[in-house]
């Protein structure tokens, strides 16, 4: 009770904005855009143990968000339930990230008692083209769907605003012009965001016939349908969020390492899910309609070391000091921008040094790019 005070007249200060737990790297749902297909024998199938979550269950205090997301389904894990239980008891906040085929009536009972804060479906399998009525959809996503509309008629009854529910539709080139039809639809389901975001990881080429995003060149249609889900969210009233159509670099990604941690289902401690894939051997990427290979990236296992040791390895540091130096860049671009409206204080300040690149492991990921 002390401590809820506290936060709330001093705000949440912890070390870390989010713990991003993979539970696992199974799936019941098959669909055009799972990594897992493109990797086959090589992909690693697995649950994460109590074991080890336990390993990382004494830090959970430092941080302010822990999500349940990965290269599986977290609804996967039977003993997700108590994981979520157990982050709450630390007073932290729970997100679950999930394709939502597992998401029956009797899971969802289960994830409102665990006092879960928000949910968010991943509806890869809309990436044919949609129709308007649910009755001419994919079997899988109108099922999928009628399982969300449960889950909010379920909240509605308990008399409880948690946990917030939102939909995420990739954006292809399969079924960006129908995308909009999902905006009312959503409205309709009683969710509390309907987003729409880019392929951002490419393995392989079909992957990049598929994108929508650029680099130089826009696709008029793909930006007419942006703007009509723009005219649509405010029809209907509903928050929504479009990702970028354009890559462009960023100073710090949304993984965002220095304040974000990545726990793999085996334990690895990694910057982001982007750099430890659950397969075996370097990680293929097409980039700029290039292919490159990238080492996986982790800097320990909780089973070997306390994740605090992992988190002060002088590599590790190393890794975040360039979205640091960045981040500082960028202040320091807005500060000196900020001048020419005291043009005394300008000519007292040095113009700012350019940001630092990025390191060879986030050169060619496209999160880098804000995509």
């Amino acid at each position: 009770m002390l401590k809820g005070l506290t936060n709330f007249i001093f705000g949440d200060r912890r070390e870390f904005e989010a713990f991003q737990i993979e539970a696992s790297t199974y799936s019941s749902l098959e669909c055009q855009l799972c990594a897992r297909s493109v990797f086959a024998e090589k992909w690693v199938f697995r649950n994460m143990s109590l074991e080890t979550f336990q390993k990382i269950r004494p830090h959970i205090g430092r941080t302010r968000w822990v999500t349940f997301r990965g290269w599986g389904d977290p609804l996967e894990n039977e003993n997700l339930p108590e994981m979520l239980r157990q982050v709450k008891g630390a007073e932290t906040r729970t997100a679950l990230i999930t394709n939502g085929s597992l998401l029956s009536e009797a899971c969802a009972h289960r994830l409102l008692q665990t006092d879960l804060d928000l949910m968010v479906i991943n509806l890869e399998v809309a990436t044919q083209a949609i129709q308007d009525s649910l009755s001419s959809m994919g079997s899988d996503l109108k099922r999928i769907l009628d399982q969300v509309e449960t889950v909010v008629k379920l909240r509605k009854a308990a008399g409880r605003r948690n946990p917030a529910v939102k939909l995420s539709f990739p954006m292809t080139r399969l079924n960006m012009a129908d995308l909009p039809t999902m905006v009312p639809l959503s409205a309709r389901l009683g969710v509390d965001e309907v987003i729409f975001r880019n392929l951002d990881y490419l393995p392989e080429e079909r992957w990049n016939i598929l994108r929508t995003f650029y680099h130089e060149s826009p696709t008029p249609a793909f930006e007419k349908a942006i703007e009509e889900i723009q005219l649509q969210g405010k029809k209907q009233g509903i928050s929504f969020l479009c990702y970028p159509l354009k890559a462009e670099e960023r100073m710090v990604c949304e993984a965002d390492p220095p304040r974000q941690v990545f726990f793999s289902v085996d334990g690895l401690v990694a910057p982001c899910p982007y750099l430890k894939i659950p397969q075996k051997g370097p990680i293929p990427r097409i980039f700029m309609n290039q292919e490159y290979r990238v080492p996986q990236l982790f800097f320990g296992n909780v089973h070997q070391e306390d994740f605090l040791e992992i988190w002060g390895k002088e590599s590790y540091r190393a890794f975040r000091r360039v979205f640091e130096d960045r981040r500082r860049s960028e202040f320091n671009v807005g500060r000196f921008l900020d001048t020419f409206s005291n043009p005394q204080s300008a000519a007292e300040k040095p113009t700012p040094s350019p940001p630092p690149p990025l390191s060879e492991e986030c050169r060619t990921c496209y999160k880098a790019y804000g995509i």
